[in-house]
């Protein structure tokens, strides 16, 4: 793992530099993981480094005006790790896009079970035709155990965010500006809160301190189409940022749905003209959707091993049948050192969680 001085350069070189992908590898092929010696490098090593000439200029003009301490302090304080291209923790969905992020920063901890994942987007003036869509179609998805991705924009993303964490699921929120900063503002409770119940996390690749801006925006949406295995378009007008998304999705070979809309719609004219063009498909419901992409018995899986009690008397009964594939209640008290009557209250509350199945004649089997 870097350590903080490492990470202080690193944080100071990307503001100088502006890392990209290209130019993480040529600078680690040069100078390995040594971010000191980059910083401090000189303009005939960072040419030796087969670097760009302008990029070059630019760092050199602006490492002059950078404190790599002040980076550091910046950044810890908004509780923000980094994830570089080509390590372990860095997504690999990502790693696969034509153009990843050489670097990312991250609130909160991206999990195994958040792949695969996918992204839900749409208008910012979501209709109420929109909003009972997209819950429809989150909920089920969400249901699942299945992770949403979205921007917390207003309006679509927002709702999906929301709709996933109370259907159970986490969810992703990738940001179009600094990570220490929650745009817009009305997301700030939603976003700390999800955090501290440990229900998703915050995804950019800007620094902290850098403000939203327009452009930026299409950035990010290259970063939620990469991350997901598809793409839900709930609903986008003519010339929306939603369509921007499922264009990179597109081009990244990821699947895309489009609910379609009332003819007469304004937010329908973009998903209606998507389900037209080839390779993107009708979203009717989340089940056709994770059938479609053949998720609906992985979904079962991970709601299953979620469903996993790891302490307790639950785990202790489950860890009794052992290898068995069906065990009699009278053999799981024999096991245990809990009197008969908490074993058999316990499997009775298990049945109805659905982690025992009863056979018959008190043989049960289990189902995680």
């Amino acid at each position: 793992m870097m350590d903080s001085e490492q990470q202080s350069y690193l944080l100071a070189v990307h503001r100088s530099l502006g890392l990209t992908a290209r130019r993480l590898h040529k600078l680690q092929r040069s100078f390995g993981s040594n971010w000191k010696g980059i910083f401090t490098a000189s303009e005939k090593e960072l040419f030796a480094a087969d670097m760009d000439k302008r990029g070059i200029d630019q760092f050199l003009d602006c490492r002059r005006k950078i404190s790599p301490e002040k980076e550091f302090t910046q950044f810890k304080k908004c509780g923000a790790q980094i994830l570089l291209l080509g390590e372990e923790n860095f997504p690999l969905s990502l790693q696969q896009i034509s153009s990843p992020p050489a670097i990312l920063f991250l609130r909160g901890n991206i999990l195994s079970q958040d792949f695969p994942c996918i992204s839900v987007v749409g208008s910012r003036n979501i209709s109420s035709y929109g909003k009972r869509v997209l819950e429809k179609i989150v909920s089920e998805i969400a249901t699942a155990g299945i992770t949403i991705v979205s921007g917390l924009a207003l309006g679509a993303d927002t709702l999906a965010h929301k709709i996933a964490v109370e259907r159970g699921a986490r969810t992703i929120c990738v940001l179009g500006n600094g990570i220490d900063h929650i745009y817009p503002a009305g997301n700030e409770q939603f976003a700390e809160k999800l955090l501290n119940e440990k229900k998703g996390v915050l995804l950019s690749e800007y620094l902290p301190g850098v403000k939203p801006r327009p452009e930026y925006f299409p950035v990010r949406n290259r970063l939620i189409a990469g991350i997901s295995k598809a793409t839900i378009i709930i609903e986008a007008a003519e010339k929306s940022g939603s369509l921007i998304t499922a264009q990179m999705a597109v081009e990244q070979g990821r699947d895309v749905f489009a609910v379609p809309g009332d003819i007469f719609a304004k937010n329908s004219i973009g998903t209606n003209q998507l389900i037209l063009s080839s390779g993107v498909y009708p979203a009717l419901s989340g089940q056709q959707i994770l059938e479609h992409l053949g998720l609906e018995k992985l979904a079962l899986k991970k709601k299953t091993t979620q469903m996993i009690p790891s302490a307790g008397i639950e785990a202790e009964i489950i860890g009794l049948f052992g290898t068995e594939s069906r065990v009699h209640i009278n053999d799981l008290i024999r096991k245990s050192s809990h009197p008969g009557s908490v074993i058999s209250a316990n499997i009775s509350l298990m049945e109805m969680k659905g982690l025992v199945r009863n056979l018959g004649n008190q043989i049960y089997s289990k189902n995680v």
